[in-house]
């Protein structure tokens, strides 16, 4: 993961953004979530999707000025 990561802060700076944002699903132990903030990443919006099944399903965005 640090290296797509790294790609994307790399493409976002090449077309002159300031913002990188993602989006990710945030449930069980929230391991994928931690990786990202150990990345640098940090929780911007949590958010729950609603599943065909009637279940939610969390989520975060996460973002990091570049």
């Amino acid at each position: 993961m640090e290296t797509l990561v790294a790609d994307a802060r790399a493409e976002a700076v090449r077309r002159g953004a300031q913002l990188l944002r993602t989006h990710c699903w945030a449930g069980e132990d929230g391991r994928l979530v931690r990786e990202y903030e150990e990345l640098g990443l940090t929780t911007a919006l949590e958010f729950e999707e609603l599943r065909s099944d009637g279940s939610l399903r969390p989520g975060r965005v996460l973002q990091t000025r570049v």
